[in-house]
């Protein structure tokens, strides 16, 4: 399947890349009179087939771009109420859009919202094809520069977290005896004399002039390596940077050239934020990260757990103990039985499960109350998962309760404290990286 998914992919890109130039080409060469009226001007590549060819195929040109662009508006509504029905699901929209209708089981709101919205607009511009048009490009260029933005946001916190953790690591093997290792991974060199090399750190013997202990090959073989991997890796980043400025300048381009376009544009993205600020500052659930980019010291984990009476032992314990240091609170939830998603839908087991939206919601009031930095992440119960996280985020206090402090066998803790709450006993799982 893979294969052929790759080769169908390929073989699109292929016929765009011949056929899109050449027939742009012919149109308006061809046809220039035509591509000057602003009527014809849109009906460039029907006009082009009725006049190298016949009625037939302008005919058949025609109805197949009508075709293709009722499938396209049919996906892009049906894309567009899943995304209202997530952001709802994630508490910036109002909670009526999730509701369904009691005969057809449809959301028949987020509907009314995908389909009402573009029809507002074309009656606002009159069915004005350049109006809206421009609209699309504003609309285009923006998400990609959001797109493009987010992602290197991403990588660039990724590649900061990987050299939090080597750096981490290296520090942990200087304090436990080990020599550090020059920079940039090569071996340090030394001056020997000529007749023999120093003492191999290997067997304690002198080697020959001129020849490497045993190992040492693969040692430079696997600085060399590690090396083309970071120089790639840098390469790579900054290659999306470069992306993203080109797409960010296409972008300032389109809202100085187009200024209705600009209005519109800005006049609902801010009316959308505005309602999703009203939602926030209601007292939204928190966001959950699909993933951790790497050891965070001197931090608390806090472990919930689904319908655990002490959850809200746990989180005040977490919270009077932070002192100002970063908190993360793992959730882990019962695992359940994934349902099939329907098309285009944004699954997110989270946004389904209401108990941990409510917990975590309760966390990060607190943790706001209390001017801290929360990360929230949210698993599956299964065996070894706390002890995962921990290994990742390298905590300094594992906060949970006694009984599943004494289950947790995989956490190695220098040393447990305990403390005493009204719901119960707490403990703290004390560690020195």
């Amino acid at each position: 399947r893979k294969k052929i998914i790759g080769m169908a992919l390929f073989l699109v890109v292929i016929t765009i890349g011949a056929t899109s130039p050449l027939l742009t080409l012919l149109s308006t060469l061809l046809q220039q009179d035509k591509a000057a009226d602003p009527v014809l001007s849109t009906q460039l590549i029907s006009l082009l087939g009725g006049h190298w060819g016949n009625v037939l195929l302008q005919t058949e040109v025609a109805v197949s771009a009508s075709l293709i662009l009722a499938f396209a508006s049919n996906t892009a509504v049906i894309g567009a109420y899943h995304v209202f029905l997530a952001l709802s699901r994630m508490e910036f929209f109002p909670e009526f859009i999730l509701k369904r209708n009691r005969f057809r089981g449809t959301p028949h709101w987020s509907i009314a919202f995908a389909v009402g919205i573009p029809i507002a607009v074309l009656v606002l511009v009159h069915g004005k094809i350049d109006i809206l048009g421009d609209m699309y490009a504003f609309g285009l260029l923006g998400a990609f520069t959001v797109t493009c933005l987010g992602l290197d946001i991403i990588r660039y916190r990724e590649r900061r977290g990987g050299r939090a953790t080597a750096v981490h690591l290296a520090d942990k093997r200087n304090a436990n005896g080990h020599a550090p290792a020059a920079p940039g991974g090569k071996l340090a060199d030394s001056p020997a004399p000529n007749h023999a090399s120093p003492l191999s750190l290997f067997n304690g013997h002198r080697s020959p002039a001129g020849t490497l202990p045993e190992g040492t090959l693969t040692t430079i073989a696997s600085s060399f390596e590690r090396g083309v991997v970071s120089l790639w890796q840098r390469l790579d980043f900054w290659v999306g940077v470069l992306t993203t400025l080109l797409v960010m300048l296409a972008w300032s381009i389109s809202i100085v050239s187009q200024p209705l376009a600009t209005a519109f544009g800005c006049s609902v993205a801010l009316a959308g934020m505005s309602v999703a600020y009203v939602n926030y500052i209601r007292g939204r659930s928190p966001a959950v990260i699909p993933y951790l980019e790497g050891c965070i010291p001197d931090s608390l984990l806090a472990v919930l757990t689904a319908g655990d009476y002490h959850n809200d032992a746990i989180i005040k314990a977490t919270i009077d103990n932070a002192y100002g240091r970063p908190v993360v609170f793992l959730y882990l939830a019962k695992p359940k039985v994934g349902r099939v998603p329907q098309l285009f839908e944004v699954v997110d087991p989270y946004l389904e499960d209401q108990p941990a939206k409510d917990t975590l919601k309760q966390a990060a009031l607190m943790a706001r109350k209390a001017r801290l930095v929360p990360r929230f992440v949210y698993r599956q119960q299964e065996p070894g998962m706390a002890a995962l996280i921990w290994q990742r985020v390298h905590p300094c206090d594992v906060v949970l309760t006694a009984e599943q402090a004494a289950e947790a066998e995989e956490i190695n803790p220098d040393r447990i404290r305990y403390e005493l709450t009204p719901r119960g006993k707490i403990a703290h799982l004390l560690k020195h990286w």
